[in-house]
């Protein structure tokens, strides 16, 4: 039986907004597979005594490895980072990389998770300026990107003329 599909597509895309957050650390472990279970308690604790992550994601790398990234608000030196260096103490051949200070962009959109190719057209966006991009994830509606400290600012004109943005009080359009 043929099935019919639909498709909405949009000139250019139109989302709720920019949020840009400044001071943020991106801790990227890397540890082999078979530790996922217990880095996954780890988080799991260390959300609980901190509220402070703003986008955490894992993805496989090479081989059998894995590699965690959590955004957060602080600096490298803070308490949360000293938990985590104290669960990495005792592993082995489990790296930890800190980026400080960075900044994170993240915007939201109606229907994101039913229209393919929204977080191209930003990526693409920004590539076309050459601009550096860190970390980045993609969640139903939602679109986080991490770049290198005093790059947000640049990024977001880049986004703000790339997508539709709901117009401010003053009606410029630009975050």
């Amino acid at each position: 039986m043929p099935q019919t599909v639909a498709a909405y597509r949009e000139s250019k895309v139109r989302i709720y907004g920019f949020s840009h957050k400044v001071g943020l650390t991106l801790c990227s472990l890397i540890f082999p597979l078979e530790r996922l279970e217990y880095w996954g308690q780890q988080l799991e604790r260390l959300a609980r005594e901190s509220s402070d992550f703003d986008l955490v994601f894992l993805r496989r790398s090479d081989g059998n490895t894995a590699q965690l990234k959590v955004v957060f608000a602080g600096k490298p030196d803070g308490p949360l980072t000293c938990r985590i260096r104290k669960a990495i103490k005792n592993e082995t051949a489990t790296s930890l990389a800190l980026d400080f200070p960075i900044e994170m962009i993240s915007f939201h959109g109606p229907h994101f998770q039913d229209r393919y190719g929204i977080a191209h057209v930003a990526f693409a966006a920004l590539e076309t300026q050459n601009m550096p991009i860190l970390a980045a994830g993609c969640a139903g509606t939602s679109i986080c990107i991490v770049v290198p400290e005093n790059i947000g600012n640049i990024a977001l004109q880049f986004l703000a003329d790339t997508f539709i943005v709901p117009q401010t009080a003053k009606g410029d359009g630009h975050p």
